[in-house]
């Protein structure tokens, strides 16, 4: 019997070869079909068929063998599919990361939500949790205000990591050369800036909590505090508030609120992982 043997392809190619996207809808249409099938591949692994060839991989998809033999060039390329010389492939080790982190983020979401939803009520105010994700500072959840003048941040919406208390503490959880790679346009730009931002970062970080006063949206005050697993920060708990209801005079009180909760966080998660 022949063996499985991928064909040459570059990574560069498109997603199915002839069949790529070549503009407009139509090509926006075959990009997103090709992403899908890409994905179909890396999902027909489990636990119990860890192990495919190209054939195996044809057959549980329903896709071309000669586009699955680009699709496992490319994944290969990527270092997501590792292949021997019997023609057969398993996922690799690059992913166990992937799987770490949505488990992480489940068990957090599912420890937080309790947490956040009493925050909320006590505060009067929206909470929301954000993680640092592709260079990104992303709300991965939100508990949502009752008040009428609120504000809104949606699950999934990134923010920017040059501003606010929640960018601080994730800055603050890079490597200082990741960090200072991600600082660099910044830094090119307002060399002032990006020092002050970068004395923010490491108070921050010492403190494991945070404070910003209208610098993503006007008239908004936000604190922030860590929350961390055993390997450092995982997320930022965050409650903005409208300086209307966020005088002075109430801010120490929402930061006492909102460290106690994280606190909380923090302690659910270390027995969660014992």
């Amino acid at each position: 019997m022949a063996r499985d043997m991928p064909v040459k392809a570059s990574a560069q190619a498109g997603p199915d070869g002839p069949d790529g996207p070549d503009g407009g809808d139509a090509g926006t249409a075959r990009g997103a079909e090709g992403a899908r099938r890409v994905l179909g591949l890396l999902m027909s692994f489990s636990r119990d068929r860890h192990t495919l060839t190209a054939r195996d991989l044809a057959e549980a998809t329903a896709i071309p063998l000669p586009s699955v033999y680009r699709y496992v060039a490319l994944l290969r390329d990527l270092g997501l599919l590792v292949g021997d010389d019997r023609g057969s492939y398993h996922l690799s080790a690059r992913l166990i990361a992937l799987a770490g982190a949505a488990e992480a983020a489940e068990t957090l979401i599912d420890l937080a939500d309790p947490v956040m939803r009493r925050l909320s009520a006590e505060t009067g105010e929206t909470v929301i949790l954000v993680r640092l994700i592709a260079r990104s500072a992303v709300c991965v959840h939100r508990v949502e205000s009752t008040q009428s003048l609120r504000t809104s941040y949606e699950p999934g919406q990134p923010l920017s990591l040059e501003h606010g208390a929640s960018a601080r503490l994730l800055l603050a959880s890079m490597t200082a050369e990741a960090r200072r790679r991600y600082l660099a346009p910044l830094a090119g730009r307002d060399p002032a800036g990006a020092a002050q931002l970068e004395d923010q970062v490491e108070l921050a970080g010492r403190r494991g909590w945070a404070v910003s006063s209208e610098e993503i949206d006007r008239g908004v005050w936000a604190v922030a505090a860590a929350v961390r697993d055993r390997k450092g920060v995982l997320a930022a708990l965050s409650v903005p508030s409208p300086l209307v209801r966020a005088p002075a005079e109430m801010q120490d009180r929402l930061l006492g609120q909102v460290r106690a909760a994280a606190g909380e966080i923090n302690g659910a998660l270390r027995a969660a992982h014992r």
